[in-house]
């Protein structure tokens, strides 16, 4: 038992943060963003990890969304709610072409710019300002840094998208952006295409990683996180939080939905994932993405790249090869659709070797786009 808690702590030790100078021209910002939205009626109840075990068996049964096991969702209020949250985030320049950062669940905006040691190939962050970009990554609400809010009401995809929206606006007419494009990666990439079909004039372009646009190879995900109570899980970090919280199991759960082949990534960066980049999600996001679907694909009129690692297990159920191009039809009103199914990574794409090559693929796009 002992040598366990030694080795334990052992990994998270070597995972811990780096003191990673921040880059010149960056800076952390709180900005201030109102949303007035309907909010879906989430009936998933979750106090213990009791409760975690059923909501996954819920939404991973064969007859999910059939009457015999509906989604955990009872409609929406007759009338928009108004909510203001407090966004946390990371600016890095301002003016010119912008892009915007919206990172998936059980993540943080540090999966743009990861902290451990000699992390710099890893991050996306540092990449973009080197060819010339500003950028704005941010916590989604309940995240890090930005507002802590209930994890039924206010944690919702159309709530979050709205969020993603004004955060648009405010890189248009605050931070003075004259191009913008999206940037998501799993939960994230439904966000920004929901904000790209919302918001149709000012995207200039979509970016999308951990995605392929439907949730058919949803399951492997759900059941491999083994999802728990994050305050139960974790009290030192996440006592604060409500117990519609969820995180992974531990750090093996979290490599085995987001990480790929073990030779496409080094060790110590699921370590850092899990020990210091991960943050809980709220069990009302999935509900209410489901609910949201199929989210405005058609409506999204910028130029779209979905950029893909080929062992993405909840995109593509492990295997992305050849299951993307059905995409080119799906964002039928696009400029134009481009599709990248075979890096060597899984999930978190920006965690694996592959990653400076990833990053060259986004860039030369956003160029060809005039962004």
């Amino acid at each position: 038992m002992l040598a366990s808690a030694f080795s334990i702590f052992a990994l998270a030790a070597t995972a811990s943060a780096w003191p990673y100078p921040t880059k010149s021209g960056c800076r952390e910002l709180t900005i201030p963003v109102t949303v007035n939205v309907p909010r879906f009626i989430v009936t998933a109840t979750v106090n213990d990890n009791w409760d975690a075990v059923a909501l996954t068996l819920n939404l991973t049964r064969r007859d999910f969304t059939n009457p015999t096991d509906p989604l955990p969702v009872a409609g929406m209020t007759a009338a928009p709610v108004e909510s203001t949250f407090k966004v946390g985030a990371t600016l890095c320049g301002t003016g010119g072409s912008m892009l915007i950062l919206t990172h998936g669940i059980i993540e943080s905006k540090l999966y743009w710019r990861p902290t451990f040691e000699n992390a710099e190939k890893y991050s996306f962050v540092d990449a973009a300002v080197a060819a010339g970009y500003s950028v704005l990554s941010y916590d989604r609400i309940g995240v890090g840094s930005s507002s802590k809010v209930d994890a039924l009401s206010d944690a919702q995809f159309q709530v979050e998208a709205a969020v993603l929206d004004s955060l648009v606006d405010y890189a248009r007419h605050t931070a003075n952006a004259s191009k913008v494009a999206l940037v998501g990666h799993s939960y994230g990439s439904y966000l920004s295409v929901a904000s790209a079909a919302s918001k149709t004039t000012a995207v200039d372009a979509t970016v999308l990683t951990g995605f392929a646009g439907n949730f058919t190879y949803f399951n492997p995900f759900l059941a491999g996180s083994a999802f728990r109570v994050a305050r139960l899980q974790d009290p030192k970090r996440w006592g604060g939080l409500d117990p519609g919280y969820l995180t992974s199991a531990d750090l093996y759960a979290e490599t085995y939905v987001y990480f790929g082949e073990e030779r496409d990534f080094e060790r110590r960066a699921a370590e850092w994932s899990h020990y210091v980049g991960s943050e809980p999600f709220a069990v009302g996001e999935l509900p209410s993405l489901l609910a949201s679907s199929p989210v405005g694909f058609a409506a999204v009129t910028s130029p779209v790249l979905v950029l893909q690692g080929q062992f993405d297990l909840s995109a593509c159920g492990g295997n992305c090869v050849g299951l993307l191009e059905p995409l080119k039809a799906t964002f039928s009103g696009a400029k134009t659709v481009e599709t990248v199914d075979n890096l060597a990574a899984g999930h978190n794409l920006n965690l694996h070797k592959v990653a400076p090559q990833a990053f060259g693929m986004v860039f030369d796009f956003l160029k060809r786009q005039g962004v």
